[in-house]
């Protein structure tokens, strides 16, 4: 029997705290002794790039990396005084030059071929290791590009690469693998040039090491946006900063057998009550995160049964009156984090924020409270 209500329900709601980023920056940049480079790749993990930049500004950082040249450029419209480091190989020479964007240095290859194009631009050097997505793939190409760089009068100011295997604790130790590896190529590296910048870890790299000795900076993305990069890393100085809910707007009892949801998704095996809630995988919610997870409602767990493009369904306790129309479920918050989620299967920290539509949900930004 369905229950009729006219109480007004608000949109699901999408709600980033800046004062967490901010407070997340701050205990990196003592981390890093000042040498943090912020990760605002895809839109700053789809928090926002302007937002989250400028928090992080305020919080000290002067240094930021993202894979995209649009956005590098966004970044150098917003400050004059900032370090930028593109992740990625790029062959606009020109806005790199206009913009003062540092730049990669992918390969030995890259260099001969574009060597000529390539001055008055700052260059970080980088290292394959395991993960190989660009990058030297030997000692003996990292040495050859450091001395034709050189040669070519290319400013070569930095060395970087990315630790693939931070976040994993294998049987195999295949972080220390990677890690043994790239301070061989650095320990070479440096013995024939001096580079003011030595960049290798990430969020994982960092929590489980500290800065590594002759490193003068960490690149840091997910642990800024208040995500653990590993089940045992230490929480202290975490700030979750992300709230996703919806409210429940309308509650229904099932007889036995009765169902709700596309294809009869959810069937009562019993008498059931149940809440249907106004998100959906249409706002970016994923399938694999509602089937077989929960929901906190006033403070209690309850298990999400099915899910469609603009409502998830949740199961209530049958003789259970205290969840009424209106009320708020939330999906993520600080006592339902995204990284329990992470670490329960359901996909990366940044797999699960990425996908949130900021066009259905309404974005809200809690501003920082106490600025430098």
């Amino acid at each position: 029997m369905q229950k009729i209500y006219n109480k007004p329900e608000s949109n699901p709601r999408l709600t980033i705290d800046l004062d967490a980023l901010h407070k997340n920056a701050r205990h990196l940049i003592g981390m890093t002794g000042g040498g943090l480079i912020a990760v605002v790749k895809n839109d700053a993990y789809h928090f926002g790039l302007e937002r989250a930049v400028e928090t992080f500004y305020q919080a000290g950082v002067r240094f930021f990396a993202t894979t995209s040249l649009r956005d590098s450029i966004r970044i150098r419209e917003l400050y004059d005084d900032v370090d930028i480091f593109m992740l990625n190989p790029c062959r606009d020479f020109d806005s790199l030059r206009d913009y003062s964007i540092t730049a990669t240095l992918a390969s030995l290859d890259f260099l001969r071929e574009n060597k000529g194009s390539m001055h008055d631009i700052s260059y970080h050097l980088e290292w394959a290791g395991q993960m190989r997505r660009s990058g030297c793939r030997s000692k003996k190409e990292v040495l050859e590009t450091i001395r034709l760089a050189k040669e070519s009068n290319i400013k070569l100011d930095g060395i970087w690469t990315h630790f693939s295997w931070a976040d994993e604790f294998d049987q195999e130790n295949s972080y220390e693998k990677e890690k043994s590896d790239w301070l061989d190529i650095l320990e070479s590296a440096q013995k024939i040039h001096k580079f003011k910048v030595v960049q290798a870890q990430n969020s994982a790299s960092l929590q489980r090491d500290g800065l590594l000795d002759n490193h003068s900076h960490a690149r840091v993305g997910i642990s800024l946006y208040g995500c653990p990069p590993y089940k045992r890393a230490d929480l202290t100085n975490n700030h979750h900063a992300l709230t996703l809910s919806g409210s429940i707007i309308s509650i229904k009892d099932l007889e036995i057998g009765e169902s709700i949801g596309y294809c009869s998704s959810f069937k009562a095996d019993k008498k059931s009550r149940v809440g249907v809630i106004n998100i959906g995988y249409g706002d970016g919610l994923l399938r694999k995160r509602v089937m077989g997870h929960d929901v906190l409602i006033n403070g209690r767990r309850y298990p999400l049964v099915s899910m469609m493009m603009s409502h998830t369904i949740v199961l209530l306790n049958e003789d259970d009156n205290s969840v009424k129309v209106g009320d708020q479920a939330i999906f993520y918050g600080q006592d339902i984090p995204v990284y329990e989620y992470a670490f329960k299967g359901v996909g990366a920290n940044s797999e699960q924020i990425s996908p949130l539509n900021f066009q259905t949900l309404d974005l809200i930004y809690l501003p920082v409270k106490n600025r430098l």
